[in-house]
């Protein structure tokens, strides 16, 4: 009983069979924890990665095909297989990601597996899924057209009595290049204007309008526009201005050149085939007349002498009724005329416009006889023409218009003529 009351050591503890038993235990379960947290089963992780896309040229060289693709980069989730502590320390730098095109053998849309592997050489894991597991991707022959562009707007925008006239646009004509097969399909290019609240328009609108490619079947995203005015700038709209017009019947009328000086009004009568046609005019200008063109007395005979105007030439208004495009003019000239003929010979031709230094020297006429429209009875000579030649722009055919004036200035010349003239 000699150690009755004392206190077991830690030494005695330890030596004693029934709490080495348990402290045994206590150890074995801590290391058992410690143990399945870091090497034992292996954990999974999901880590997310955005990878540019890039697929091997080889598979253009082999096909010649381009691909193309809806977006520049695909965000992948992948997850990983492995010990806690090592998954843990993953990134992106530690994987492979490639496209998988081995299996591309034709033209058209397909789906391109997306391979990713551990590419560290100190990590150990394992990649078990990748979502998403593929790409669409379109592959095909590149073309390159150029297309119109169409413009498409609402043309009762305008107020009463106002009309838009010829739309003016930035760009009439954009380039597109992308897969062959949609570039069939492209019908048209249209860049459609919206007026949004804009209503009853008196004044010109401007807006800059997008590009739309129609086609069935067409997928724009995988075509490029370009400009053709500025070659390879991207155009994915255009300007456009649509001007807003006043809208009126204006009388039509031609201008006459090269007529006589006193000419008997009475003895000529103009007629026109539409006396009136429906246009549109800027309201700021002046414009009361329709002017169809012009007439030059050496195209007119006695008689009926029809000439046809071409209603778009019309400079100034907008054609608004294109029932009549062509508007036929006849200028009578009455009995009172007659057609004479007098003859003129090389000396008869003065010649001006002569440089200094040089000579000129006329060598023929494509014309000894010049035809002359006159009151009936008139007798003319020759000397009663003034003939000119004017050299003062040399040409190279050496081929110049003779000016010719009448004394009798009720009288004018038919047709055109000239003289070959040397200068040296």
């Amino acid at each position: 009983m000699a150690n009755k009351g004392k206190k077991l050591s830690f030494k005695n503890l330890i030596f004693n069979d029934k709490y080495l038993i348990v402290i045994s235990l206590i150890l074995a379960v801590l290391v058992w924890i410690i143990a399945s947290l870091n090497i034992g089963t292996d954990e999974t992780r999901t880590i997310h990665v955005n990878v540019p896309i890039t697929i091997s040229d080889d598979l253009s060289k082999q096909l010649g095909m381009q691909y193309y693709t809806l977006q520049k980069s695909v965000d992948l989730e992948v997850t990983l297989s492995g010990a806690k502590y090592v998954i843990g320390q993953v990134s992106d730098k530690d994987l492979t990601v490639k496209f998988d095109t081995s299996n591309v053998n034709r033209a058209g849309a397909q789906s391109i597996p997306i391979l990713v592997t551990n590419k560290s050489s100190t990590k150990d894991f394992t990649v078990t899924s990748v979502y998403p597991a593929s790409l669409d991707a379109y592959f095909d022959v590149e073309e390159t057209d150029t297309f119109d562009i169409s413009l498409v707007y609402n043309q009762d925008n305008v107020a009463d009595g106002y009309v838009f006239g010829s739309p003016v646009i930035s760009e009439d004509k954009v380039v597109i290049t992308g897969p062959k097969t949609y570039i069939d399909l492209i019908e048209r290019v249209d860049a459609e204007v919206d007026f949004g609240k804009e209503k009853n328009l008196k004044e010109s609108f401007t807006q800059d309008c997008t590009l739309s490619v129609k086609g069935s079947g067409v997928e724009q995203n995988y075509l490029t526009l370009t400009s053709k005015n500025d070659e390879g700038s991207l155009l994915t709209s255009v300007s456009v201005t649509l001007p807003v017009l006043k809208a009126e019947y204006l009388p039509v009328t031609v201008n006459f050149e090269d007529a006589p000086g006193s000419l008997n009004k009475k003895a000529v009568q103009v007629d026109y085939s539409t006396k009136k046609i429906y246009v549109g005019i800027l309201e700021s200008t002046e414009i009361s007349k329709a002017v169809l063109g012009t007439i030059s007395y050496n195209d007119i005979s006695v008689g009926e002498n029809k000439f046809t105007f071409d209603l778009d030439d019309v400079q100034g208004v907008f054609l608004i009724d294109d029932n009549d495009t062509e508007i036929t003019v006849t200028v009578t000239v009455s009995e009172d005329y007659e057609e004479i003929t007098v003859p003129i010979t090389n000396s008869d031709v003065s010649i001006t416009g002569v440089q200094k230094g040089k000579t000129a020297k006329l060598t023929g006429l494509d014309s000894t006889n010049i035809k002359l429209i006159v009151p009936k009875g008139t007798q003319l000579k020759d000397s009663d023409l003034k003939i000119k030649a004017d050299v003062s722009e040399e040409n190279e055919d050496g081929i110049y218009p003779l000016q010719i004036t009448v004394s009798d200035k009720s009288s004018w010349v038919k047709s055109t003529y000239s003289a070959t003239i040397s200068i040296e």
